[in-house]
């Protein structure tokens, strides 16, 4: 009598972590593709048209100073394009996140050699020294083309509410030691050479950078136009 075949072992069961992960890092290795992409192509020297974005305010003279220790106005960024945000460093709510998204831009404008700027103003001037953002800017690893800037908390507020149009308050004595010393709009501005506002952004949005630089890439195509 013919002894039966020894039974084969069948097919392994797939390993559905290992499938999860492989499809993560699919998935991550794509969208980096894109960032990329998007990255080399909103400033490209071939694309020569441009999307006219519309003009929602004008950013008011102000003077305050850098981490440098220098004095920054309004006129220093005339005909220059540059995005805007307020933050104070000991903030324990979005900054932090709001800040590293700051840096990606940062680092995304880098290649305009000076085109474009970064600025970031502290609303709690008091704290936020020049030493201090110093630090902060550091840690950040902020270039020369991303300022920090302090002034005065009348001229903060001026700023924010009337030129940015853009929430800002004092935390009750109650709750700050738990919420920060002030509670701000976490909204980023992409602003023009000439000082208008052209743009609000949620600072806080993955799909960040994907919206914001096509719009830079526009307002330099408008600039540069005759």
């Amino acid at each position: 009598m013919t002894p039966p075949a020894p039974e084969r072992p069948g097919p392994r069961p797939a390993n559905k972590k290992l499938t999860v992960v492989v499809w993560a890092l699919l998935v991550a290795g794509l969208a980096l593709v894109i960032a990329v992409g998007i990255r080399e192509i909103w400033i490209s020297a071939e694309r020569k048209n441009f999307r006219h974005l519309p003009t929602l305010a004008q950013v008011p003279d102000f003077r305050f100073i850098e981490r440098d220790g220098q004095p920054r106005a309004l006129r220093d960024l005339a005909g220059r394009v540059w995005v805007a945000n307020f933050f104070f460093s000991s903030c324990p709510g979005p900054c932090p996140a709001l800040t590293s998204q700051m840096g990606e831009i940062s680092r995304a404008v880098a290649r305009t050699k000076g085109e474009v700027k970064v600025v970031s103003i502290t609303v709690d001037p008091e704290t936020d020294t020049p030493e201090r953002l110093r630090v902060y800017a550091d840690k950040y690893g902020a270039g020369i083309n991303w300022w920090f800037l302090t002034g005065s908390l009348e001229e903060t507020f001026r700023l924010a509410r009337e030129g940015f149009k853009l929430a800002l308050e004092a935390n009750p004595p109650d709750t700050a030691p738990r919420d920060g010393k002030m509670l701000h709009s976490t909204k980023i501005a992409l602003v023009d050479g000439q000082g208008r506002i052209r743009g609000y952004y949620n600072g806080t949005d993955a799909d960040l950078l994907a919206r914001i630089l096509p719009d830079i890439g526009d307002l330099l195509q408008e600039e540069k136009k005759p």
